[in-house]
């Protein structure tokens, strides 16, 4: 988002609304908790000794709402959640013409939080994360939900080419290159047994998983953040788990959760790891270089050190040759300059 467009959304939140909302229920305000990426705010609210989380979004068909992001969404997958047995928080009150939602206060420990305070926490905690994933991957989900492969998430991992790479080379990319790239996935995704499809997160990373004191098994983590929830390869969140943008996990505990893993699973792992890795690299330059947002800029050396040992693997062997082909590789420092990208990027970069 755009700093002109977000400075268009701030009247779309009214505080007369909230806080009549909460009268309504008895809460007040104890303070924010924070804001993410779409159109949505937090704080935490009490009413006596409890506390409780108020969401504020923008109402479901509004022309400032986020694609992805519906609230109704939300609703409907944290019933399904709890009825499979996983933690996501209970829902209150709701209104969802204003659009406010009163959820269960899961606290404020999250999985990176709590891990990089004790990190002799972190094998078990990423455990746990893994038994729901596999918990998860075993029910048949009722929801109507996108199709993975017909969504952003997928289609963009061609920014990789549309970013990365001119930036890198120094010149605007050659006619049919984002094509090729695209044939080049093909033949790898061809090459292997299809994956099981079935519920997928989409932000399944350490900071949307929240610790749950004196709980365990499938109630030892809560889950946040689902609204944009697919269906799609059945593995695909233990890419942001195990390859989080934004922190490395210790190799051994990486090691262990994928050793539990049949080889198609390994397989795939690989492959929708490396199509993630694709797109949030070349996100997080183009954020820099359209939004003048480089707070992202600082990952790009981990991005960069999973692609690189990522196409060592034999799966993705297509895809080594392509960058090797295009004299790209990922194993050094980028040289980031924003007007310079700016003329070099296609007109139908994404």
């Amino acid at each position: 988002m755009n700093l002109a467009h977000a400075a268009q959304l701030q009247p779309v939140f009214d505080e007369d609304h909230r806080r009549m909302f909460l009268e309504q229920h008895g809460w007040r305000i104890d303070k924010p908790v924070g804001k993410d990426s779409s159109i949505r705010r937090y704080f935490r609210v009490t009413k006596g000794p409890q506390s409780a989380i108020l969401m504020e979004t923008v109402p479901d068909g509004s022309p400032h709402a986020t694609p992805g992001h519906a609230l109704g969404d939300f609703i409907r997958i944290a019933e399904w959640l709890r009825s499979i047995g996983v933690r996501a928080p209970e829902i209150y009150e709701i209104n969802t013409e204003q659009g406010y939602v009163l959820l269960e206060d899961f606290g404020d420990a999250c999985l990176r939080d709590t891990v990089e305070a004790d990190p002799s926490q972190e094998a078990q905690l990423y455990n746990n994360a893994a038994d729901i994933l596999h918990h998860i991957a075993e029910q048949d989900c009722p929801l109507d939900l996108p199709d993975y492969y017909e969504s952003h998430v997928h289609r963009r991992h061609r920014r990789v080419v549309d970013w990365y790479v001119p930036m890198t080379r120094g010149r605007a990319n050659e006619e049919g290159l984002v094509d090729r790239y695209k044939e080049v996935w093909q033949e790898i995704e061809s090459s292997v047994p299809p994956c099981p499809q079935g519920f997928v997160h989409v932000d399944f990373h350490a900071q949307n998983l929240m610790v749950m004191q004196n709980e365990n098994g499938l109630s030892a983590l809560g889950i946040l953040d689902f609204q944009g929830a697919m269906i799609g390869p059945s593995i695909y969140d233990f890419t942001n788990l195990l390859e989080d943008a934004r922190r490395k996990i210790s190799p051994s505990v990486k090691a262990q959760i994928l050793d539990d893993m049949d080889p198609v699973q390994q397989a795939w792992f690989r492959i929708m790891a490396t199509q993630f890795h694709c797109r949030v690299i070349g996100q997080f330059i183009k954020q820099a270089t359209l939004d003048d947002n480089e707070v992202y800029l600082k990952h790009v050396p981990r991005l960069q050190s999973y692609l690189h040992e990522a196409v060592k693997e034999p799966v993705l062997k297509p895809l080594k040759q392509f960058f090797d082909d295009c004299d790209v590789d990922f194993s050094g420092p980028c040289d980031f300059n924003v007007a310079e990208l700016r003329a070099r990027v296609a007109a139908d970069a994404q």
